[in-house]
Order: structure tokens, then C-alpha cells, then sequence
């Protein structure tokens, strides 16, 4: 038990962030992101826990479930005299949830502690030089960290647009692949309207947040209320917007916000992996909405923008890197972003470690050794279920003895890709999509290989795609899992 109290001086966000880590612990990821997630905001005053929380109901069921465990973990970090206090119908927020514990028990409240212990030898320390934590650290992106180049141009260009003329752009819709900056600019576009249009409400959220947040909304019987806070800020982000695809709740409840703000001259900015034709699971209305803006697709970085990346990222480490060492990250991993911060992150803290610069000899050796961990298993039904996805049909009609154009490419797509990225036989494979024997299989993939030759186009949700594009994106949804 540790009485610290806020009077003496010690760092609040510090306690909190140790009463959220030891509640997440206690009550499970799921629990805790439904009740205590971002739909909630604690304060601490004194010895009392302020609880703000969106309904009624919700504080109800709280006080209800959950005021016992939260009382009993928060008396280790305030003291035994803790409180809880509930407010109703404050602003909604968005703090992201604590990181769920992946060690062995015990570990989160240990870490928990240490932090609050942390925070209070600091706090109490002599000297001018002491530290102060903040808890949580999150990077800020910003629009000037972003690398543009080719591959990005047009939707870099797009935001600035979006900033500079309101209501230009509107909505603006940003795809491309996991891990090439859509998040990054939706964050950079928050970053700089704060600076400069203060006075604008501007919200950040993940489509997967609104549909949280909608859910508890109807649980409570508190939609006004919900609705009030959705739709009276004037730009609205919302990250991930194909989570949305086949919730059909959801959607019907985001596009009366999308008209809401139309009717009213305000921006919508939304990220997708995919492009809005591709949401065969949405609504048309819908569909159309996002048609309607700007839509803008973030390709994979070219050869130079992941040099400058990787280069980038070194310094904001720290580290010491020599050239070839930067390079020959920037060649080896070419699928998106996150990757080459991820290799940077192991070289730096190799180097951070042994106190060397790294060298390409130690680069090959440490990205060889991290690629063979990472190798993921790919199974005939990865492929499948990618190839459905991406089309917009049921695995059983994928299998099934139809012929129509419509089964057939995917089908034969499908086969390709099961010979191409596993070790299966081309009679499992055909035994597979619906008891067809070896020579089908063969052929599908001779097709495919000849209209990939040809650079022939094939029509996907009223667009035509190259075939390189179409199994280049099928191959990274597969890979990614």
C-alpha cells in the first residue's frame, strides 16, 4: 500500500496511470476497455477518485460491478481513505487504453508500483535537475516529420488542402496499406489545426471507438447525447473506417453523421486499407459519400523515400548508424513504414547496448536472424479467406462447380496464390476449391501467369484493377495476417 496524496506534491497522472494498469489486470482487457476504456475520464482530488463517466446508467452499472475492485486497487496507490465520486454527461474522451499485460501474473501490479514509487522518489528528490514522468509516452507526428514522395504525393497534397481551404475537401478519404502514414496524417492534421484554428473542435477517433461509443449510447439510453458530442465538433477523424464494412448499426449511424455534417459545412477526414468500391459490405449511400470527397491512395515508399525514412527515424533514435547500414535497411524492407521503424528500433537498441555504431555486417546479421522469427506459416485457408474478402463471395461458393466469370478469376487467383506461397500440391489444392483434379490447378496457375505477362485488367467492385496490383495486394493481406 502506498498513501500518497495529491496535496503532498506527488505526480497524479503517475497514480492514475498505476490505478488503470492495476484495473486492466484485474478485470480483463474487454471489461475494462467497455467500462473504464475511452469512455471514461478519472481525476484524482485529494483522497477522492472523480469518475466522469457519459450516462447514468453507465455509472450505475459501475458502481454496481466494478466499485468494490476499484476501491480495493486504488487504496494501494491513494490510501485507505480513497473515495469515488461519479459525473455524469461530462466530454467524451479518447484516451487510449492502457497496454494489456503480456507477462507472467503479477507483473502489471509490480510494474504499476514501481511507477508510482518512481514518480514519488522523484517528486521528493533534492535538486533543480530531478525528472518528471508524465506516464504514458506517445510519439507526436507531425505533417513535417511525414516523407513525401511520389508514392504519397496526391494525398499529402489533399490534407494541405484540407487545412488550408475548409470545406474544399470534404470527405477526404485516405487508403493504401497498413503501415504507410494514414494514421500519421490524421494525426499531423490534428497537430496543426490545434496550432493554428485554436478555436476549431477538431476530434480524433478509430472507427471502432464510434462503434463503442454508439453501443454504450444505446445501452444507456443516452443517444442525444451521444449525437450532441459527434456531431456539433467541426472536424471530425475517424481511423480505420472499414471496420464499419458489414456492421450495418454502425454504418446507418455514421452516415446520418456524414449528412449532418454536410448540411453543416464541416470536415470529415477518414483513413481506410481499403478503397470505398472495396466495402462491398457498405451501404451504396454511404459508398457514395465517400466518393463524393476526395479519395487518395498512400502506395508503398519508393527506393528513396525509405532511405530518407530510415535516416529519419536513426536520428529521432539517437543512434549511430553508418551509411551502408541505413541503406541496406532501406533495400531490405520494402512493404511499408512500420517495418523499416521496427528493423531501425532493433539496430538502435543494439547499439544503445553494446555503445557501437552499427555497421551493415551487424545489420545483416540482426535483420537476417529477425526475418527468420518473423516467417508466418501461410495456409490454403489464409488464401481463401483473402481472395473472398477481396471479391466480395462466400468461401462455399469459391468451391462450389459454378462457372460464371465472376467465381472463376478468384478462383484461379486463389490456386495461384496457394501454389505460390505454400508448399501444397496441386492435387490437395484442387481437392481443395471443390474436388478438382491436378490439371485444373495447373491450368489456373498457366492463366493467371500469362494475363500477369500481358499486364491484362480484370474488374473489381466497377473498377479496373492490373493484375500485378490485384495479387500484389491480395499478397500483402495474406502475409499480414
Amino acid at each position: 500500500m502506498l498513501p500518497v496524496l495529491s496535496s503532498g506534491g506527488y505526480d497524479n497522472h503517475s497514480i492514475l496511470d498505476a490505478v488503470h494498469q492495476a484495473l486492466q489486470k484485474s478485470l480483463g482487457t474487454r471489461k475494462y476497455q467497455n467500462w473504464f476504456g475511452g469512455s471514461t475520464r478519472m481525476e484524482l482530488a485529494a483522497s477522492q477518485i472523480v469518475l466522469h463517466v457519459p450516462s447514468p446508467y453507465h455509472a450505475k452499472w459501475v458502481q454496481k460491478q466494478f466499485e468494490r475492485e476499484l476501491l480495493s486497487i486504488a487504496a494501494e496507490f491513494v490510501g485507505p481513505e480513497v473515495s469515488v465520486q461519479y459525473e455524469i454527461g461530462g466530454e467524451i474522451t479518447l484516451t487510449p487504453a492502457v497496454s494489456s499485460p503480456t507477462s507472467t501474473a503479477g507483473t502489471a501490479s509490480v510494474d504499476a508500483v514501481s511507477a508510482v514509487q518512481s514518480s514519488v522518489s522523484r517528486q521528493t528528490g533534492a535538486g533543480p535537475g530531478r525528472r518528471e514522468t508524465h506516464g504514458r509516452s506517445k510519439r507526436q507526428y507531425s505533417l513535417n516529420d511525414f516523407v513525401v514522395g511520389e508514392a504519397n504525393a496526391l494525398p499529402m497534397t489533399a490534407v494541405q488542402q484540407f487545412i488550408a481551404e475548409p470545406g474544399s475537401v470534404s470527405p477526404l478519404y485516405l487508403h493504401g496499406g497498413v503501415g504507410n502514414g494514414k494514421t500519421h496524417l490524421l494525426e499531423g492534421i490534428r497537430a496543426r489545426l490545434r496550432k493554428e484554428e485554436p478555436h476549431l473542435q477538431v476530434l480524433l477517433l478509430t472507427a471502432e471507438q464510434f462503434g463503442n461509443y454508439f453501443t454504450q449510447a444505446l445501452s444507456g439510453r443516452s443517444l442525444p447525447s451521444f449525437r450532441a458530442k459527434f456531431r456539433n465538433v467541426d472536424v471530425l477523424m475517424v481511423d480505420d473506417v472499414d471496420f464499419l464494412d458489414g456492421k450495418k448499426g454502425f454504418q446507418e449511424e455514421f452516415l446520418h453523421t456524414v449528412k449532418q455534417f454536410e448540411q453543416h459545412g464541416r470536415q470529415i477526414v477518414v483513413t481506410s486499407n481499403r478503397h470505398p468500391r472495396l466495402l462491398t459490405r457498405t451501404s451504396d449511400e454511404l459508398v457514395s459519400r465517400f466518393l463524393s470527397g476526395l479519395v487518395a491512395r498512400i502506395e508503398s515508399p519508393d527506393d528513396q523515400m525509405r532511405i530518407e525514412i530510415v535516416k529519419r527515424h536513426a536520428l529521432r533514435m539517437k543512434s549511430r548508424f553508418t551509411p551502408d547500414a541505413l541503406e541496406h535497411v532501406a533495400k531490405r524492407f520494402t512493404n511499408n513504414v512500420r517495418e523499416l521503424e521496427g528493423a531501425v528500433n532493433v539496430l538502435a537498441t543494439w547499439g544503445q547496448m553494446t555503445q557501437n555504431k552499427v555497421t551493415i555486417s551487424v545489420a545483416r546479421q540482426l535483420l537476417g536472424r529477425l526475418e527468420r522469427d518473423c516467417l508466418r506459416l501461410v495456409r490454403v485457408g489464409d488464401v481463401e479467406s483473402a481472395v473472398c474478402e477481396f471479391f466480395g463471395v462466400e468461401a462455399e461458393t469459391l468451391r462450389s462447380a459454378s462457372r460464371k466469370r465472376s467465381l472463376t478469376q478468384p478462383r484461379m487467383l486463389a490456386m495461384y496464390l496457394t501454389r505460390k506461397l505454400t508448399q501444397t500440391a496441386y492435387s490437395e489444392i484442387g481437392s481443395y476449391f471443390g474436388g478438382r483434379n491436378h490439371s485444373t490447378v495447373m491450368s489456373a496457375e498457366k492463366k493467371v501467369a500469362e494475363q500477369l505477362k500481358s499486364a491484362q485488367t480484370i474488374r473489381v467492385a466497377s473498377e479496373n484493377w492490373t493484375m500485378e496490383d490485384v495479387l500484389q495486394t491480395l499478397e500483402d493481406r495474406i502475409k499480414a495476417g
